[in-house]
């Protein structure tokens, strides 16, 4: 892969010279670089594999070994899977089976990610279980959504093919060997695979995310390839040369001057899971207290071009100015689509688009998307891929996780902790204790 084709990120609209005194200095940017010292060794350190982290993901093979192995048996002796988890154990895998899945091999692969009793109940209405393997994930191994969601399904499994075939049909992801999930593995003596000792929001570049990836058809090798080509850009100690770096860095200066929401907005709709994703990355791992207890934290919110530019870029160029914007685009784009015919080119609304593809459409709404937030003193960004696939998808995802332990750094919060989630864990085990078969809320 060369420079030429790498993930392209333009910075150029966050910056004051093009949206005034809403964007920042680029000099206030370098400024910053001191402060980062510290995560500079730290990453150095991650990458050696001196400690643990998801920063060494891409350099571990043993990763992908796992993964063709795991992969090759399902495919193999199944027609469907059926993922099971919650946050992080889930939308890692479902970002990359949306992004780039398609097996014409393997029909289906399914996800539980909550534990609404309807959408399970529709989800469970259409799997056939003699063809379907079972991937239940949890790091902790103590996830109550998702320890309840095996359970609730167990049973359906037995009935269809046998209590004694169920250990076949089931293969369990996690860190704990202690923990609830493991113990309901061994009893039903399924498989148990180890869980990398990364938070699960960072997971998918592991066999948490890549192993749902392979079985949908995702190139996985791509992935690593292009996560660890951004890994090893995200070294570099020049702040302009270091691309996670200079934007996290940046993004972080226009939240201090209010614009805290995070707007990502893919013109490519494969791309919408990226933004399921992002949005709990970036929120767990940066809204904290920091040592003086000061509340900190970016809201990631996501849109989809042109679908929000009928519901969202009102409020986003007139509403208030919170806001900052990552825009994504793939080039190819413009060759895709069905041109439009000049049967009514007479029309004065169908003349404009007469003779051109839908996919040029998307692209010309993607430039005045970005003309008219600039213009309106928006700070934007564009992340060009040249095209959707595997190598940069991979470097987008190292990207965002990067930036996000710089903008961390920046905030003096801990990335990879989430203190606050942990009360309403207990909260939840409480009430159900106090419910003791009570329908009433």
């Amino acid at each position: 892969m060369t420079a030429a084709n790498r993930l392209m990120i333009d910075m150029t609209n966050f910056f004051s010279d093009a949206v005034g005194e809403d964007g920042v200095a680029e000099s206030e940017v370098e400024a910053l670089s001191p402060r980062l010292d510290g995560l500079r060794d730290r990453l150095a350190r991650w990458r050696s594999g001196n400690e643990p982290s998801f920063f060494h993901l891409p350099f571990e093979p043993e990763h992908l070994e796992t993964v063709y192995e795991w992969g090759q048996e399902i495919t193999a002796g199944f027609e469907q899977l059926l993922v099971l988890g919650m946050g992080g154990s889930s939308l890692g895998g479902e970002m990359l089976v949306h992004c780039l899945g398609g097996s014409e091999e393997f029909s289906d692969v399914l996800f539980i990610d909550n534990v609404d009793p309807v959408r399970i109940e529709e989800t469970l209405e259409g799997v056939e279980w003699s063809g379907t393997m079972v991937l239940a994930i949890s790091k902790s191994g103590n996830t109550a959504e998702t320890l309840a969601q095996l359970l609730t399904l167990l049973p359906h499994m037995e009935r269809a093919i046998g209590a004694r075939a169920v250990k076949d049909h089931l293969v369990v992801i996690t860190e704990d060997e202690r923990g609830g999930l493991a113990e309901v593995g061994r009893t039903l003596r399924a498989p148990i695979v180890p869980h990398p000792p990364v938070g699960g929001r960072y997971s998918v570049l592991s066999t948490v995310g890549l192993l749902p990836g392979y079985v949908a058809g995702v190139d996985v090798e791509g992935i690593i390839d292009g996560a660890s080509s951004m890994a090893e850009r995200c070294l570099s100690g020049d702040m302009r040369e270091n691309p996670a770096f200079w934007g996290g860095a940046t993004q972080y200066l226009l939240a201090e001057q209010g614009k805290n929401q995070t707007i990502l907005m893919p013109y490519f709709e494969r791309l919408n899971k990226v933004g399921s994703w992002f949005r709990q990355l970036w929120a767990e791992s940066l809204g904290k207290l920091d040592a003086a207890g000061n509340h900190r934290g970016l809201t990631p919110a996501r849109a989809l071009g042109a679908t929000d530019q009928h519901s969202q870029l009102q409020l986003y160029l007139q509403g208030p100015a919170d806001k900052q914007f990552t825009l994504f685009i793939a080039d190819e784009m413009v060759y895709y689509g069905d041109r439009i015919p000049a049967r009514f080119k007479d029309i004065p609304a169908v003349s404009p688009l007469a003779g051109h593809s839908v996919g040029e459409l998307l692209a010309a709404e993607f430039m005045a998307t970005r003309e008219t937030l600039t213009r309106n003193g928006r700070p934007n960004r564009t992340i060009r891929m040249p095209a959707l696939d595997a190598f940069t998808l991979g470097e987008l995802i190292m990207l965002l996780e990067v930036e996000t332990v710089v903008v961390a750094e920046l905030l003096g919060v801990d990335p990879f902790d989430q203190p606050a989630v942990e009360e309403g864990k207990i909260l939840t085990r409480e009430y159900l204790a106090r419910m003791e078969g009570q329908l009433s809320l």
